[in-house]
């Protein structure tokens, strides 16, 4: 007999499923799915480069509102699109198994990369609400992350690489709001 989900008819669907080990089954995941964590990161680094190469007397806030843009708007938006239309495979490599959960996930990364898109319009004050929001779901998603590899020694490149991005980047969006505003 399988468990139920209580609010629900159907079967309950179980965490995250341990990775698996064989070499196989990593060896045929596309290296760009090890990427698309990152993808906010390299958008940031090349647009910083060319903050600071300008010369420009308002290079703080320039690079503050780039951070944000890239950090969270493009990276958000690129996950979101990950999660929504190539849920399966971004699941397998992270070591998951696919769950509608995907969509979910995958919606909350949209609507904030679609917000700090927009960043660029608004106040820091707009920008300082994002990087709060932002950070509780990524630290949050780490920390589940981390439990992964603890419980079910799951290594997989995205459930482990991502960690930068959960920890690292919102540290640096709270230090570089309040260095540059």
């Amino acid at each position: 007999m399988s468990a139920q989900h209580p609010a629900s008819s159907e079967p309950a669907r179980s965490a995250p499923a341990a990775p698996t080990t064989s070499r196989s089954a990593t060896s045929r995941s596309n290296p760009l799915f090890g990427v698309l964590p990152f993808i906010g990161v390299i958008l940031f680094v090349i647009s910083a480069i060319s903050v600071l190469g300008s010369g420009s007397s308002t290079w703080e806030r320039a690079l503050l509102t780039n951070a944000v843009v890239y950090l969270i708007g493009w990276a958000g938006i690129g996950g979101g699109i990950s999660h929504i239309f190539f849920g399966p495979k971004i699941a397998r490599s992270i070591g998951w198994q696919w769950s509608p959960f995907e969509l979910e996930i995958g919606l909350a990364n949209l609507g904030f990369g679609v917000a700090a898109v927009l960043a660029a319009s608004f106040s820091p004050e707009y920008s300082l609400a994002l990087i709060i929001a932002n950070s509780i779901f990524r630290v949050g998603a780490g920390i589940g992350h981390i439990r992964s590899m603890v419980t079910d020694r799951n290594f997989a490149i995205n459930n482990t690489a991502i960690l930068f991005v959960d920890f690292v980047v919102p540290a640096f969006l709270f230090w570089a709001y309040f260095a540059w505003t």
